[in-house]
């Protein structure tokens, strides 16, 4: 179990789930990326933070061995490394993804707008969103404490 989705903990999975290990990846928020999803270049190349991220959280996404629970947290643990026992709790998103082609219309019809966390309450977003366009899953959420 890897408890983060940012860049380290998804390259983390990425890293044990290559060697045959089943992972599964444990992410507060509704998507992957963590900070690294808000930058725009990256020091000290400046490259693009989302050409590195993306075919990262892709892989991640794809790999047979590495199973993503985004909306979720870690409740209970015990036992000791290698051999543990954890309760994951995972909320609702809310919206089905495997009906969810993620093309925005129902952010777009959402009357309810508030602050978005990923642009740091410069910008706002809807009661139903994605954080990013590229975010994976590429799913919308819904944020029931807007609604």
């Amino acid at each position: 179990m890897v408890v983060g989705g940012g860049l380290a903990g998804v390259q983390a999975a990425l890293d044990l789930a290559e060697t045959g290990v089943k992972v599964h990846l444990v992410e507060a928020s509704p998507s992957l990326g963590g900070h690294m999803a808000q930058l725009d270049k990256t020091f000290p190349t400046n490259d693009c933070s989302m050409c590195i991220l993306s075919p990262i959280l892709v892989e991640a996404a794809r790999h047979p061995n590495i199973t993503i629970h985004t909306r979720a947290r870690v409740t209970e643990l015990e036992g000791k490394a290698g051999a543990f026992l954890a309760k994951v709790e995972v909320r609702p998103r809310y919206v089905d993804p495997a009906k969810c082609t993620s093309c925005g219309l129902c952010s777009e019809k959402c009357p309810v707008s508030l602050p978005s966390e990923f642009e740091c309450g410069l910008g706002e977003r809807s009661a139903i969103y994605t954080a990013f366009p590229q975010a994976v899953p590429s799913t919308y959420a819904i944020d029931p404490d807007a609604c």
